[in-house]
């Protein structure tokens, strides 16, 4: 009998990291609402606060791979809590300069200071889960990092949005509070195994087929999710509901989660990067039929099917990096996310034109196209060197 998510819960170091990533949701999944509505409000414009959280996203995504090669080679003991800091600091400021000024290049500036020292938290986790709980516990862990970070892009856009009707700085500060209160928890014990774990380094990708497949596989799952987020608000937008669009993502990020719990409950046979490719090649097929719904209801049920794969894809990504680049702690998932935000930028700035100009259905059936086609040659490729 393969052991419960109960007994996850029941190792010490298992549940401070739960508890850590709990708190890392909370403050990511607040911080691009949070961030647009006040900007927007000391600006009045829309447009200057897009490019604060744009600032946010850039300055993040570019600098992930270094703040993770930082926390890999210089210890997550220091580092972690000093990012968290100016992590903390910057969102601070941008609260502080929004009762002094209205210009927009102090907020862009402010946000792309929290965004290069954003601390790569989830990334660390990774690498700590290892050495946290027994190896028939890990797909378990994995899976909870999955549904953690699923819930935080629900769960945190609601709170900020009810936090900043009570008062504009609130949202900011609870996003400040919890990123260190995130650090603290994460970072492991002086006693542990994976304080003391010294991690290899980040295996080079020149030559490196499997992560290079891996990482380009990432930048269309990216791409397939950036469309997502942006076609569904569309829709709903066009269709004069507005109001649906935070419960029809909500529907996606649910059937996320529902499918890491299942996936992390059983045990496989398949080679872990076969589990990845078919996850994505499986979420290229379901998300090819979510653009011929014509009710939100019928739209809601499809994005739920979709999400299924969703979460399977994200659990078998941190396995497949347990096997490409085993060791290598924060950097090699920075990496990823990298490739997967590069790509999110792509689609998401495609999005809104192609419902606008093309039709509704559009979206949906260029991302099935760009996961099932790469995914496809990929397991097709790795059978025939078999």
């Amino acid at each position: 009998m393969t052991a419960s998510y109960a007994t996850l819960f029941r190792r010490p170091p298992a549940r401070r990291l739960i508890y850590a990533l709990s708190a890392a949701c909370l403050s990511y999944g607040m911080l691009g609402l949070t961030v647009l509505l006040i900007v927007q409000h000391a600006t009045l414009s829309y447009p200057a606060a897009g490019l604060a959280v744009a600032a946010f996203s850039l300055t993040a995504g570019l600098s992930a791979p270094a703040r993770g090669r930082v926390v890999d080679r210089l210890g997550a003991r220091r580092w972690l809590p000093i990012l968290a800091s100016g992590y903390a600091a910057s969102i601070v400021a941008i609260a502080v300069a929004s009762e002094v000024t209205s210009r927009p290049w102090v907020f862009v500036a402010l946000a792309g200071l929290a965004g290069a020292s954003a601390p790569p938290l989830f990334a660390s986790a990774r690498s700590v889960w290892p050495q946290a709980v027994e190896p028939e516990l890990l797909r378990r862990g994995y899976a909870f990092t999955s549904l953690l970070s699923d819930a935080g892009m629900v769960i945190g856009p609601a709170v900020a949005g009810l936090l900043f009707v009570v008062a504009g700085w609130v949202p900011a500060l609870v996003c400040a509070a919890a990123a260190p209160l995130s650090a603290a928890l994460s970072v492991p014990s002086a006693s542990s195994a994976a304080a003391s774990a010294r991690p290899e380094p980040m295996p080079r990708l020149r030559g490196n087929l499997p992560l290079l497949m891996l990482l380009v596989v990432s930048v269309t799952v990216g791409v397939a999710e950036g469309l997502v987020q942006v076609a569904v608000p569309t829709i709903a937008g066009r269709s004069g509901d507005e109001a649906l669009a935070g419960p029809l993502l909500a529907a996606f990020a649910f059937g996320s989660v529902a499918g890491a719990l299942w996936f992390g409950s059983r045990q496989w046979r398949l080679p872990v990067i076969d589990r990845y490719l078919g996850a994505v090649l499986a979420l290229g097929v379901l998300l090819a039929p979510v653009g011929l719904a014509r009710t939100p209801a019928v739209l809601a049920g499809l994005l739920v099917v979709a999400g299924l794969a969703f979460g399977p894809a994200t659990v078998s990504l941190f396995e497949a990096l347990d096997v490409l680049a085993p060791g290598s702690g924060a950097e090699s998932l920075t990496w990823v996310t990298t490739a997967e935000a590069a790509g999110a930028a792509a689609g998401a700035a495609a999005a809104g034109l192609l419902v606008i100009h093309v039709a509704a259905w559009s979206p949906f059936l260029i991302a099935s196209g760009v996961l099932v086609v790469p995914a496809g040659l990929a397991l097709r490729a790795r059978h025939r060197v078999r």
